[in-house]
């Protein structure tokens, strides 16, 4: 069944996600250090572990959207929920990394991943607490 809302959210989120996955996978300087903590090994580890880096998002977060967006509308609360937490995820997780503030020294593309990341995830999360506060 699914939400076209929850669903467009969820495909923004995906390309974004894809998209921040290459450039970290290129450029492999920028760890994940969220509020300064890092975790040992390297990003393109990180990366296929599922952790993210100072740039992209853990690759499990857009399936899990994909999935939610798809069966929202089932007659069950979690795939609204399950928006809007992975959205405001993404919002904090996105403002806590020394990269969105350029605190770390980084490309283009990695610059363009903060707003996109921003983007994502307030459509990410607009699009799950709209169908918790509105129809089911």
């Amino acid at each position: 069944m699914g939400d076209r809302t929850m669903l467009g959210a969820a495909t923004l989120f995906t390309a974004t996600t894809v998209f921040t996955t290459v450039v970290s996978a290129r450029e492999q300087h920028l760890p994940d250090e969220p509020l300064g903590f890092r975790l040992p090994g390297t990003v393109p580890v990180h990366l296929a572990l599922g952790l993210g880096s100072g740039v992209a998002a853990p690759w499990p977060m857009p399936i899990v959207a994909v999935v939610a967006a798809l069966r929202a509308g089932s007659g069950v609360r979690w795939p609204e929920r399950t928006c809007a937490i992975l959205g405001a995820g993404v919002l904090v997780g996105t403002l806590v990394e020394p990269a969105s503030w350029g605190l770390r020294p980084r490309s283009a593309r990695a610059r363009a991943a903060v707003p996109l990341h921003l983007l994502s995830g307030a459509a990410l999360f607009l699009a799950g607490t709209r169908r918790m506060g509105g129809a089911a």
